[in-house]
């Protein structure tokens, strides 16, 4: 799923809000259904992908079958608090 726009907000404590949005046609090629588990599913994967060591939380999926796309937020947090960089970005783990 490369066609995925990435929104991060960071916040007060530390933590990052995540945004993933995709096109519904690029989405249900991957997943059959819109539910929490295939938001789980990819948010793990979009992460394991850019080499980002975040823990997430607080899933939310939604279809907007008007603009055709799939909304994943997701909360994300980091062991020492620091969100790391990309270095090791698109590179599998």
């Amino acid at each position: 799923m490369d066609n995925m726009r990435e929104m991060r907000k960071k916040r007060e404590d530390g933590k990052y809000d995540l945004t993933l949005e995709i096109g519904d046609g690029a989405y249900f090629g991957t997943y059959e259904d819109v539910d929490l588990k295939s938001g789980e599913d990819l948010v793990r994967n979009y992460l394991r992908n850019n080499s980002d060591d975040a823990n997430f939380e607080d899933i939310k999926i939604n279809y907007n079958k008007n603009r055709h796309t799939i909304r994943v937020t997701a909360e994300l947090d980091y062991y020492s608090g620091e969100h790391k960089d990309y270095t090791n970005r698109g590179k599998l783990m």
